[in-house]
Formats: C-alpha cells, structure tokens, sequence
C-alpha cells in the first residue's frame, strides 16, 4: 500500500472532498491502491469462476452459461471483440463458445488458437480444472490485447469439455474444430490450458498414465516431482512441442517437461486439443498432469485455496514467452 502527500489547490476542494480528498488544512495523505499482482489477478479469476459460478456444469446451464458471457466481458474489458459460437447440448438451453482474438499483422490468416474449458464435472467448482486454465488464458489475452503479432492469435474458451455436458450434445472445442475446417482456416497450432495451478515439491507427487518403461523406451526422463508444467502431444507433433517447450523454458519461470507419447496412451486425448488433432491440426495440451498430480481431481474439494498462484504466474510468464514464439515463426 503506497502512499504520498499532495496541496489542494482552493478551486479544487468541492471535486477532492467528493472524491475523498483533503481535510483539515491544505495537506493530505491520499491512499493509493497497489496494482494488483500477476498472481492476485489469476486468484481473483480463479474465485470468480469457481466460487461465483462454482455449479457451472450440465445441472445447471445457466450458471454455465453466466459464467460464459462473465468470460466476454472480461475479453471485452480488454478491448477485444467479442464472438459467441453455438454448441448443441443434450436438452434446455443451448451452450457456446466465447472466442476473442487479435488480427497478426503480416500473416492474419495464420491462426494461433489458445483455449481453455469453463465448464466444471458435476458436483465441483473445478478451481484446477479448469479456471486455472481460463485464468491464465485471460491474462496472456490482456498482455496481447494492444500488442498485435505477426499472426493472428485467437483465445477461446469452450463449453462442455466433461463428459458429463457434452453428452448427448457436442464438446464445444469439436465445434469450434469443426467449424474451422469447414472454413478451411489455416490453424498453425492449437494450446489447450487445461489446468495449470496445482504444484507439490514433495518426492513421488508425480505419476503418469503410463509405465516407466515406456518412457525410458522413449527416451523421456520424467521427473516424480510435481512442481513443472508439462507440454503434451504426439509423436508427430513432436516439432510444435519442441517449440512450445523451448520457449518455454526460455522464459526462465518455472520448469517445463515435454512429452511426445504414442497415441496408445489414450490419457492424452483427454481435453480440447484432440479434436483439433481430429481435424489435422496440430495441437498441444500445456498442463500440470491433472489427476496424475492433484489428488482434488473431479472432487468437491478442487477449490482456489488448493493452487500456488505464484507459479500459476510464472507459467503465465513462460505461457507468453511460447504464444510469441507461435505468432512470429
């Protein structure tokens, strides 16, 4: 909390005292609040979406859908232009996508996509997963906002990733996948944020969906400790990766682990990358391993008090550093 001291100036006193200005003589102490952290942001974000809208699942579309049009006006605060995109549902009201983006300046038809889910499995608010994801998502399109690249780059959030609201209906990045390839958009690469704010430094934190074997096979020498982000993919998006990760680690904030696994590991598929791998995308999910790592994982108790936001902002911080990199290649 900073503060300083000012003289009022006499044609100025009725505008300071309505303004809480100065009294008592012609010197003041004026309180001036502190401009709110990387991480205050990403918290405050966070306890929005998982506490405000904490039901935000298929039992109550509504809520879902607030919590949708709060996330435009976020990207409309911004300065961004601010697009809904239809997605059927089972039954009542429909579901969308909110999508924002910022034209690349020499190759606007060259598409960077960042995404994250707003929507929750039932019965949690989904602090972790996902308004961890959405949080940081908000924070990297404030840094671009009025900082246009050479290539577009388009932030979307998706409704109905779970399998508990996109039954019946569609997941809203299929459509949104969909719809570009009936465009013919050219994406040159897709970052699902699918949670990023759980991190634990105790020994054996880290698990995977896969044997050790298989990756000492694949020469990936995985860490048990759970406190980097990791970059996911397939063999043969093994490139975008590489990209991904090595900026990554460039920014120098957090650690980074890059994993290319054979499509076997059907663990991967796992959030709104894929469908865009369906379509011939190439694609990426930037993660802290979920349930590999959070014991809190589709539970009541995936809360805001479970997650640092303090690394969540330095994987914000190297989240830029790879979002550059994509939009100038």
């Amino acid at each position: 909390m900073a503060l300083f001291f000012t003289r009022c100036a006499p044609f100025a006193l009725t505008l300071i005292l309505a303004l809480g200005g100065c009294v008592a003589g012609d010197t003041q102490t004026r309180r001036v609040e502190a401009i709110p952290s990387v991480a205050d942001r990403l918290e405050s974000d966070v306890r929005v979406l998982s506490e405000r809208y904490a039901q935000r699942s298929a039992n109550n579309r509504d809520q879902l859908n607030d919590s949708g049009i709060w996330i435009g006006q976020r990207f409309a605060s911004m300065g961004y232009a601010v697009d809904t995109e239809p997605v059927p549902t089972a039954v009542g009201p429909k579901g969308f996508n909110v999508i924002a983006e910022i034209a690349g300046t020499l190759h606007p038809e060259q598409i960077v996509v960042i995404g994250a889910h707003y929507d929750t499995e039932l019965h949690t608010p989904g602090a972790d997963d996902n308004a961890s994801g959405v949080a940081v998502m908000l924070e990297l399109a404030a840094r671009f906002a009025r900082n246009p690249q050479a290539r577009t780059i388009r932030w979307i959030a998706y409704t109905n990733e779970e399998g508990s609201n996109s039954a019946g209906g569609a997941m809203g990045s299929y459509t949104n996948a969909t719809n570009s390839k009936a465009k013919n958009e050219q994406i040159v690469a897709m970052l699902s944020l699918e949670m990023l704010g759980y991190f634990s430094d105790e020994p054996g934190s880290q698990r995977y969906p896969f044997p050790a074997e298989m990756a000492n096979q694949l020469g990936m020498d995985l860490p048990t400790v759970g406190n980097y982000i990791g970059v996911v993919g397939r063999l043969v998006d093994r490139p975008l990766l590489e990209q991904v990760s090595s900026a990554m680690s460039g920014a120098g904030t957090i650690p980074v682990t890059q994993a290319a696994i054979p499509p076997l590991v059907t663990a991967i598929y796992r959030s709104d990358h894929a469908n865009y791998w369906l379509r011939g995308y190439p694609a990426a999910m930037i993660t802290d391993t979920s349930e590999y790592r959070n014991p809190h994982y589709h539970r009541s108790t995936d809360t805001a008090d479970t997650l640092d936001y303090v690394r969540m902002s330095a994987a914000a911080d190297a989240l830029e550093a790879a979002a550059r990199s994509l939009a100038n290649d």
